[in-house]
């Protein structure tokens, strides 16, 4: 006679299938790489454009272009005009400049088109400018004040420019002046008892300026 199975077996066996039919435990996430960022390379940041100018004051010429900027005084003749020499791209043959007829003179002018230099042959006495265009070789040539070839006679009175004897009107001169250096143990032609001074000398025509003289002075009489 087959015995029952007692309530322990039957526990066990009960506990057994139990086992058997419970779900499989969920299987750990696969971890995934993080996405590596790209990377983009930087450029060098384009040169800016440089406009070349000649800027003119009653103590040089201040040369700017894409190599950077230059400067030489009048009292260095030889400066001066290599400087225009480098901006231009030509130095002229000088020419000798005869101050008074039949005797010899130490002077030369150098003459580009639209500028010309006067200085001594022996580059031991200040050199001197005269402009008569509004560009030198496709170069912009203004004043410190901003006034060129062209500028017109309302520029120059709203920047301070002046007739050069007290007899005459700033309104109707034909030369206006600008600036005032005044150089010691110098005596003024114009205005006797005071110290003579170096000024821009701007030559009009109607109102319009068409020559720029730098520096001009009121104790020479040349």
């Amino acid at each position: 006679m087959r015995r029952p199975l007692t309530p322990t077996l039957v526990l066990a066996t009960s506990a057994l299938l139990l086992l058997g039919c419970a779900p499989a435990a969920p299987a750990a996430p696969t971890p995934t790489a993080e996405p590596t960022p790209m990377t983009t390379s930087s450029s060098p940041a384009p040169t800016p454009e440089v406009d070349p100018q000649m800027v003119v004051s009653l103590d040089g010429i201040t040369a700017t272009d894409a190599s950077g900027t230059s400067s030489a005084d009048y009292d260095d003749p030889t400066a001066l005009l290599a400087l225009l020499e480098k901006s231009t791209g030509e130095l002229p043959e000088p020419e000798t400049v005869e101050i008074f007829p039949g005797e010899p003179s130490t002077l030369q002018r150098f003459d580009w088109d639209g500028l010309s230099v006067l200085a001594d042959s022996k580059r031991d006495s200040p050199a001197s400018l005269t402009i008569t265009a509004a560009d030198i070789s496709g170069i912009p040539v203004s004043t410190a004040e901003g006034l060129r070839v062209g500028s017109t006679r309302a520029e120059l009175v709203d920047t301070g420019a002046w007739a050069l004897t007290d007899d005459q009107d700033a309104a109707t001169a034909t030369d206006l002046g600008l600036g005032g250096q005044e150089v010691p143990g110098t005596q003024s032609l114009t205005h006797p008892g005071s110290v003579g001074i170096l000024f821009t000398l701007f030559v009009l025509e109607g109102d319009t300026v068409t020559r720029i003289l730098v520096p001009s002075n009121d104790f020479s009489d040349l």
